[in-house]
């Protein structure tokens, strides 16, 4: 494996209800697509708000030897036996963890915090029950002890009208809120779309004009989206994409589909060379 990422197309892309479907997280819909950035040497980034635990089985399931995002950009992770660095010929025998992010145990006091300072009744993902979080997010078994091995990402569930003041007391620490597919989460000072500039600048392209493509659906991953050339918005469940999206990216692309299936028919159409209809003809 050498210190670039090879080729002049890189793709990034959101796990759930993208490359994974929502509520079963099987990608067996997207294989084609799969099967042909593998054929073609097309690096396939995995871009989400998940742990490394859980990206580290999926990267291994799905076959990719690429670097991949966790945590919303909380830290890089680099395989064992990639160098990394535009001058750099070392190939480390561990994984290699660019940490982007604050600890969780930091975030976990920042929260604590602003119960106290907001009155919010907040629900942090990791002191939830097995049995709520199977039902919330279709998880189970060794998953959810995978998906609770936090790091750098604090996900919490907060009823509505105490949002902004949970937002506006995170902001006073430097630290964020975004939104994901289930949770809000609380991150440091860092975001998805900084993860992808890094990466860019670990792996610079090897003298060549390089183009990078993301896909994503929901805030968390508009940061991601805004940092590459090609935004490809996949519509959520229901067809429709995320309004949050629809708004700051006009001018990106749609997917055909929502989940896997639409996810597969535009990488496809992306290795074809073929463009996407604009997401704003889309939008309501």
């Amino acid at each position: 494996m050498g210190a670039g990422l090879g080729g002049e197309l890189l793709v990034f892309s959101d796990l759930d209800g993208c490359l994974l479907d929502e509520r079963t997280y099987r990608w067996d819909a997207a294989r084609p697509a799969l099967d042909a950035l593998r054929s073609r040497g097309v690096p396939l980034l995995l871009c989400s708000s998940k742990t490394r635990a859980e990206m580290e089985a999926l990267a291994g399931g799905l076959g990719l030897p690429w670097p991949f995002i966790v945590e919303n950009g909380g830290a890089l992770v680099i395989p064992a036996g990639r160098a990394a660095g535009a001058a750099s010929d070392e190939r480390p025998r561990e994984p290699r963890v660019v940490v982007l992010g604050t600890p969780a145990r930091l975030l976990m006091k920042a929260l604590d915090e602003i119960v106290a300072e907001t009155g919010a009744r907040l629900r942090v993902f990791g002191d939830l029950p097995a049995s709520e979080i199977e039902d919330l997010t279709g998880l189970s078994g060794p998953s959810i002890d995978l998906a609770r091995r936090r790091e750098f990402d604090a996900p919490f569930l907060v009823e509505p009208d105490a949002l902004d003041a949970v937002a506006r007391a995170a902001e006073a620490r430097g630290l964020r809120v975004t939104r994901g597919g289930r949770f809000f989460h609380l991150t440091g000072p860092t975001d998805k779309g900084r993860a992808v500039l890094e990466l860019l600048r670990l792996f610079p392209a090897n003298g060549s004009a390089r183009v990078t493509v993301a896909l994503g659906d929901s805030p968390n991953d508009l940061p991601m989206l805004e940092a590459v050339d090609r935004p490809i918005v996949v519509p959520r469940h229901g067809g429709e994409c995320d309004e949050a999206l629809a708004s700051r990216l006009a001018g990106a692309e749609r997917a055909p589909a929502p989940g896997p299936p639409g996810w597969n028919d535009a990488v496809l159409a992306v290795l074809r060379g073929e463009r996407l209809p604009l997401l704003r003809q889309a939008a309501p």
